[in-house]
Formats: C-alpha cells, structure tokens, sequence
C-alpha cells in the first residue's frame, strides 16, 4: 500500500487565520463578545502532512473533495480587545491543521512574494512555508530566506515565537495521552479547534472556553481521526509528534536572533527521515496556477476548488463595524429626556416641526446639527490621563465636524491604552468614537450634545483626579 502520510519538516507559518478564512467571526471569550482582533496567527513546526480524497455530501450531490492535513507542534495566537476595552492574549496548543481542499486551493493560489521558482519555500502575505533542512540551499539562497524570515516573521513577532518556545518547553505540553488538538476548515466543523474526550478533565474545561476568531472549540478530534487514518498512520503521526516535541524541548536557540531556532532544529532533526521537495522537484520555470504548498497535494496542482458561498468572506473593518452596531442597539447612547415642567415658553416657541410618514415630529433647534468649516485635527497628546481628556474638551469646544470629533474620541482611548488597561470611560470613548465617525459629514455638534459630551469628560477628570488622590494617599 502507498503511503499518504509523509514526513516534511517545515516551518508553517499563517500570520493572520482570520484573514485566510474572510474574518468569520470575532468570537467570544469566557461568555465576553470581541469587539476588535490584531493579531490571530498560527505556528507549527510541522513534521507530517498529507492530502486525503473524500467523499462529501453537497446538498443533493456526493461529490470527491479532498483534505490537506498537517501534524507537529502548532500554536494559535490571538491578541484581542474585548467590549469593555480591556485587551486579552491568549494561545492554544495545537497537534494538528485541517485545509479542506477550497481554502487549500485559495491559500496556494496567492501571491508568493519571494523566490517564486524555488517550490518548497513560499514567503507570501498569507503564509510562510519553509523547510527545517536549508542545507542543499546555496549560500546566496540560504542567505536569503534567512532575511526574509527575519523581516516577515521572527522580528514582528518575536514576542509570540518566544512564547511558543516557551510553551514547548513546558514539560506538561503537547502530552499526546490527552489526545490532538487540531485547528480545522472541514465543512462540518469549520473554523473550530477539534479536542479529545481523552484531555485531562482540568485542561479540557480550561480548553473548552472560547476564543477570538474561532467559531467554536468542540469534542470530536478522536472520531474524526479514526475516520480518516488507520492505526498505522495515527502510530506513525503521534510518533513524529512526540519525536518534534523531545527535540524542540530541549532545543539551544538565541531569542536574539530566531532564525538560530531553524539553524539548530536542522543539526537534530536532518538524521530522520524527512521529505524535501529536493528529491523530486526543486525548481521549475513553469508558470503554475498555485502554489505547491504540501508534496501529498502535487496531484491536485491543476484543479482549483472555489470559495463555497454558505462560508460568506468579510473584510475585517465590516465584521468590527458589525459588532460595534449590535452594541449600539443594545445599549444606544442615552441623551436625557427633557421633562414637560422643565420647558418654558420661550422653548416651545423654538421648536421646529416637519411633516413625515409617521405624522409630526418636533426637534428642539438645540439638538440641530449645523454645518461647520473644515480643519484638519490635531493629534492628543501622550503619556498623560488629564491632559488626554482636557484634548478632548478643546476638541469637543472647538467647532469640529462630528466626524473628526469621533476620530478624536478614537485617538484619545488609543493613547490612553498605553497607559492604563482599562476604566470605566474607556468602552465609552469607544461608543463616541464609532457614534460620531459614521455622521454625516460637514455637520458639527448639536449644542445639547456640546454640553453632554463636556459634562461627561468633566466627570472623567473628577475620577482621575480622585483616583491619582487615593494613589498618593495610599503611598
């Protein structure tokens, strides 16, 4: 029988997950919706992949479609920022990657930005593949691959390698007796991270909670697996998992300098069998359609399988803005109601009505928006609370047009996100600041709305200056 399940030391790198798959979702953590994403990457220092026919059930029509898989050690990154403005990271061990052919297809059709005739190294905005063994490279290729990997991977996310290292290291990680852990794009359980029922009970309920760009993490890995793979395959799998993990584990590495992490996992990885794109192609001047991203997939180099519609790809600024309006709806700024005894006359002699659909509708002329000059807006200050916010009464005074004066609310919380965590006005800066950027634009604020948003920095200054009190009391 021919073997499916290939060894292929790799680096495979995928800086953004939610970019690949269309930002399908900003996800929750412990019960709490993702208000924003910036940074959702997956690692592996991968040493099996293989490419698996099946054959799946499309409405009425069974149909042979085929999954790319991935096994070694892997680890999903997410830094996110919650609703209430607090930001959170969090990562999740992996053992293993499931492409279903369309997202295969899509990710090998991209632009490979770097040597674009060496087939076993890909250097592109969507992915980064590169070969543990560099040693049948030239100097001059090896050189170059050594650069890029530092510009495009190791120095941006230096921090998140090293916690992978670390993670590695920890002699309680990558434990196969509790079973895969496998991130997935399967039709059935997409975007999902796929565990065992056999997970020690304290790391199962730690695991099971949601993260960040993940449509769920759900039991199911070992069915699955049994479905797929025989139990030769499944022993040779879990034998190169454990092989990577004892290796990496006690691996010498400069955190100064992480392309050492490649130099150094060659020297003890290079005596084991492994598949090199060398023994069979290793460069080609024909133009190709994709990408060659796994060995096991050659023999689809040809076919392309299209982005299926039930699986809708967004952009990241129209799933963020989505969640900002499903937060307005349910807690919609609250501008108080003006009581009947507190009108006089010279009020109700202001008012405008106009005729609409639904019968009269008065505006009190202290809620009009009028237009306003443009000027361009300053930047806020930095390193500062009340300086921040005394920026924002200038800005709020100043006659700006709505849509800049919620670009201000923006560019304060973010400065402000330097200095502390989080506070209670921090989630409503955010509302302002998504409120007033989606006004129309020319128009400045209401009069009423000056004397609010003033009125409610005031209060912010109050409760930093008694906070700052307390803290120097307490020292």
């Amino acid at each position: 029988m021919v073997s499916r399940v290939f060894n292929n030391n790799m680096l495979f790198v995928i800086p953004s997950w939610g970019d690949l798959l269309g930002y399908p979702t900003l996800g929750k953590y412990v019960n709490h919706y993702v208000s924003k994403i910036d940074s959702d990457l997956v690692i592996f220092f991968a040493g099996i992949e293989c490419s698996i026919p099946i054959k799946i059930k499309l409405g009425d029509v069974s149909e042979k479609r085929w999954l790319h898989y991935l096994f070694g050690l892997g680890y999903y990154y997410s830094k996110f920022e919650l609703k209430s403005g607090r930001y959170i990271t969090d990562g999740r061990q992996l053992t293993g990657l499931i492409l279903s052919d369309f997202v295969y297809d899509h990710l090998a059709s991209l632009t490979n930005i770097t040597l674009e005739n060496d087939r076993d190294v890909i250097i592109g905005d969507r992915l980064i593949k590169v070969p543990i063994d560099l040693s049948y490279k030239s100097n001059t290729e090896k050189s170059f691959i050594q650069g890029a990997l530092m510009r495009n991977i190791f120095i941006p996310y230096k921090d998140i390698f090293l916690e992978v290292m670390e993670t590695i290291q920890n002699k309680e990680s990558y434990q196969l007796e509790n079973g895969h852990m496998i991130l997935s794009t399967h039709w059935d359980f997409y975007n999902t991270i796929l565990i065992s029922s056999k997970m020690n009970e304290n790391l199962k309920s730690n695991y099971l909670y949601p993260t960040a760009g993940l449509n769920n993490i759900s039991l199911g890995v070992d069915q699955h697996l049994n479905d797929i793979f025989s139990a030769s395959e499944l022993k040779k799998i879990e034998k190169k998992i454990s092989s990577l993990r004892d290796n990496f584990s006690t691996l010498a590495y400069d955190p100064m300098y992480l392309f050492s992490i490649l130099d150094n996992a060659s020297r003890v990885l290079i005596s084991e069998p492994s598949f090199a794109f060398k023994e069979r192609i290793i460069k080609t001047t024909k133009t190709m359609s994709k990408e060659s991203i796994f060995f096991s997939a050659e023999n689809r180099m040809n076919s392309y399988f299209y982005w299926p519609p039930q699986f809708k790809r967004n952009t990241r600024e129209e799933l963020e803005m989505s969640a900002i309006f499903k937060e307005l709806e349910t807690h919609p700024p609250v501008t108080p109601a003006i009581k009947p005894s507190e009108r006089s006359a010279s009020d109700i002699s202001q008012l405008d009505t106009q005729k609409g659909p639904l019968g009269k509708r008065f505006e009190i002329r202290t809620m009009k928006h009028e237009p306003v000059e443009e000027k361009l807006l300053p930047y806020p200050p930095e390193g500062n609370i009340e300086q921040i916010l005394l920026y924002l009464k200038d800005i709020v005074k100043g006659n700006y047009e709505m849509r800049l004066i919620g670009k201000a609310f923006e560019l304060a919380r973010n400065n402000l996100q330097r200095i502390i965590l989080q506070s209670k006005f921090m989630w409503e800066m955010g509302k302002y600041a998504n409120l007033y950027q989606r006004k129309d634009p020319h128009l400045g604020l209401s009069k009423r709305e000056i004397e609010e948003l003033l009125e409610k920095i005031d209060n912010w200054i109050d409760d930093t200056r008694k906070n700052r009190e307390k803290y120097i009391q307490k020292k």
